[in-house]
């Protein structure tokens, strides 16, 4: 019964956030089913979503809360199972409602956790329109929040992915994943998804020195993959993808970037902490 009830808040606590959120939240279809929000820069539309969601990007769309349907396709990946698509909205879906940084999300969060206050997670029905799930916030540290559901089921927050987290009505951060068994649903912060992709949406201002300009110090050896790395172009998060590396597949270390956690190989570069050297 008690789930019943969460249920039902949910669809019509919904409703009432329509306004507020505008047409920012999006149902993604990518890899899995997931959700994502969606971001202005230089006039085009993009999206920030799970990267496990999105997977391989094959036959990727976004779905807004009337239904308004348009494709996408990989634009970048970030670390953190965080990515960036770029969604082709053609004046279908408004793109320029804004971003929130959460400025003094740490003060939120720790009244949150001392009073008890209800946070809300919000996502887009596959039927349109959007529902909102009450949680209480658990814990938090400088990246990640912890948040558990009022209700005792957890399996409906299965799908969530991507799902805005709303707290005193502001974005508080994006839920990355569940865990069935401590019931707790994990979100990354507001705050440290503001930084993570801060310089994809700032065009404004001076750049650093371009990646591949440091330098890079010899280093002959090969090194195995200890998570899905993909192989970039440059020693950068934003530097294009040139292929993926699986979880046990190997490669040739060439060198590594002085001053930066880099190794190159002979078609790129792979991050120091998704690789063990060997």
């Amino acid at each position: 019964m008690r789930t019943s009830v969460c249920r039902l808040a949910g669809v019509v606590l919904g409703l009432s956030f329509t306004l507020a959120l505008a047409s920012e939240p999006v149902l993604v279809q990518g890899e899995e089913s997931g959700q994502g929000v969606l971001r202005v820069r230089n006039g085009e539309c993009f999206a920030i979503v799970p990267e496990h969601v999105v997977g391989y990007g094959l036959n990727l769309f976004v779905a807004a809360a009337d239904r308004t349907r348009a494709s996408a396709e990989v634009e970048n990946t970030f670390g953190d199972d965080i990515a960036i698509i770029r969604v082709h909205a053609q004046g279908r879906l408004d793109c320029g409602t804004g971003w929130t940084a959460s400025p003094g999300l740490d003060a939120r969060l720790r009244s949150a956790v001392a009073e008890g206050k209800t946070a809300s997670i919000i996502r887009v029905r596959a039927t349109g329109g959007l529902e909102s799930y009450p949680v209480r916030v658990h814990g938090y540290d400088d990246r990640y929040i912890e948040v558990a559901p009022l209700g005792s089921d957890i399996t409906i927050f299965q799908g969530v992915s991507g799902s805005r987290l709303l707290l005193d009505g502001l974005p508080a951060g994006m839920v990355m994943s569940v865990d069935s068994e401590l019931g707790l649903v994990r979100v990354y912060r507001q705050d440290a998804l503001t930084h993570l992709v801060a310089r994809f949406f700032d065009t404004s201002g001076p750049r650093q020195m371009p990646a591949i300009d440091q330098p890079v110090e010899p280093l002959i050896a090969r090194a195995m993959a200890t998570a899905r790395t993909p192989i970039r172009e440059e020693p950068s998060l934003w530097s294009p993808v040139v292929r993926w590396l699986l979880v046990g597949q190997s490669v040739a270390i060439t060198g590594k970037v002085k001053g930066l956690p880099w190794l190159r190989t002979e078609e790129g570069y792979v991050r120091v902490n998704d690789m063990s050297m060997r």
